[in-house]
């Protein structure tokens, strides 16, 4: 069965985040290292199967991803736009694949994790509180991004009921939507294979998504618990000497041998302390760290591709003005006599004199206007704070790193 190992101490208590199930739900999570009877042995084998089924899914997926993106190289502006998503999807499969790969160490990690770092309420309440309020932050993360792998894998129904509505008669031939831009080698667009791919697809990105959250919820629980396990350090550290004396003041006035004895002591069970929680970090560090590399690069990738988008949307929208005024108002050129016929020759269109119209008041007055507002470029905003632009986005990291250093400074001030 699932591996799900307890803490001796206040084992009632203790839980990993919810967003974990769906860790378990594909595949991900570890099982028990030694299947305790027939069952459990049959069931680890099924579960293996589902994971790399689910493996196998969300890469085919992919493929079907990729070979749209080929078909649509040469226009920049569908590539960037349907690339964010097949990227999206490489980097989760990868984690998919790093997790099934690498069983064995997630499950010595989450057990050491039970052993050493979990945190009781009774032993440090405060600590424990604060580690339990910042885990509130993946819980939000975590709705938002189920708010969207719905909407994309809603979304297109709603599409194809209006389409279908507008071609009540089924006159027309209607092109079938999916939750992404995708291209098959087979024709999914009629009757069950719509049906059937749909869902394949739309799993595929759920469990893209939850396995995104879910990761990233079990990474913080992990080194939120860590920084609670440090806390703790600090704190004995701090309260060294004065623990120690009052303990051998307490203990019937003992002599200062007895005193350097206990910091001795004292100091002996930090320094212990300290080294499993390196050894727990230098384990996070060689499980995450693979991910946390594709995680990098792929994301450097994600933020290039939305930062084109936007700029082409303002630059896009600056050029109307240019094509308003270049729309040859001045003038309508009109051949004599061919105004009704089109198909005349050529060489009797040349012949005919040139007649010039030149537009209307009422037409150049309304032309003045457009030509004023698309002066105006047309933007996507940050709530009207900030239009999203690339150069509120080089100033968004240069205000970060500017906020990052400030706050160092205090943090170091503090500490100093």
């Amino acid at each position: 069965m699932l591996f799900n190992p307890k803490p001796l101490r206040d084992p009632i208590h203790f839980k990993f985040p919810v967003q974990c199930i769906w860790l378990k739900l594909n595949g991900s999570w570890p099982l028990k290292r030694i299947p305790s009877n027939a069952f459990e042995n049959f069931f680890g084998f099924l579960y293996s199967v589902w994971a790399w089924y689910v493996v196998a899914m969300v890469g085919i997926t992919i493929g079907f991803q990729t070979a749209f993106l080929v078909t649509s190289f040469g226009d920049i502006s569908v590539t960037t736009e349907n690339g964010c998503t097949t990227f999206m999807g490489v980097l989760n499969f990868a984690r998919l694949l790093h997790l099934r790969l690498h069983q064995k160490e997630f499950h010595q990690m989450i057990a050491q994790f039970v052993k050493d770092i979990w945190i009781t309420k009774s032993s440090y309440p405060s600590v424990e509180r604060a580690c339990a309020r910042n885990m509130r932050v993946y819980q939000v993360i975590s709705v938002l991004e189920s708010c969207l792998i719905t909407m994309y894998c809603v979304m297109p129904l709603f599409e194809l009921y209006m389409l279908t509505l507008n071609d009540a008669d089924g006159l027309v031939p209607i092109k079938k939507p999916f939750p992404y831009k995708m291209l098959f080698p087979y024709d999914a667009n009629h009757g069950w294979r719509y049906a059937l791919t749909y869902v394949f697809t739309a799993w595929a990105g759920v469990c893209v998504v939850t396995t995104l959250f879910s990761e990233d919820s079990l990474f913080g629980f992990f080194v939120t618990y860590t920084c609670g396990q440090l806390n703790i350090l600090h704190n004995k550290i701090d309260n060294i000497t004065i623990d120690s004396y009052a303990t051998v003041r307490g203990g019937r006035g003992g002599t200062e041998a007895d005193y350097q004895r206990e910091c001795i002591r004292r100091l002996d069970k930090i320094a212990a302390k300290h080294s499993v929680l390196f050894d727990f970090i230098n384990q996070l560090e060689g499980f995450f760290s693979p991910i946390m590399l594709v995680n990098f690069m792929i994301s450097s990738v994600l933020i290039c591709m939305v930062g084109f988008q936007l700029v082409t949307f303002v630059l896009q929208s600056l050029e109307m003005a240019t094509h308003l005024y270049a729309c040859n108002w001045e003038r309508d050129i009109v051949f004599a006599g061919t105004a009704n016929n089109s198909s005349a020759a050529p060489q009797l269109r040349k012949s005919l004199p040139t007649v010039y119209y030149s537009t209307d008041k009422v037409f150049r007055s309304k032309l003045q206007f457009m030509i004023m507002r698309s002066q105006r470029p047309t933007c996507i905003t940050a709530m009207k704070f900030s239009t999203l632009s690339l150069n509120s986005f080089s100033g968004l990291m240069s205000t970060s790193m500017s906020y990052f250093a400030l706050l160092q400074s205090f943090y170091e001030n503090e500490e100093n």
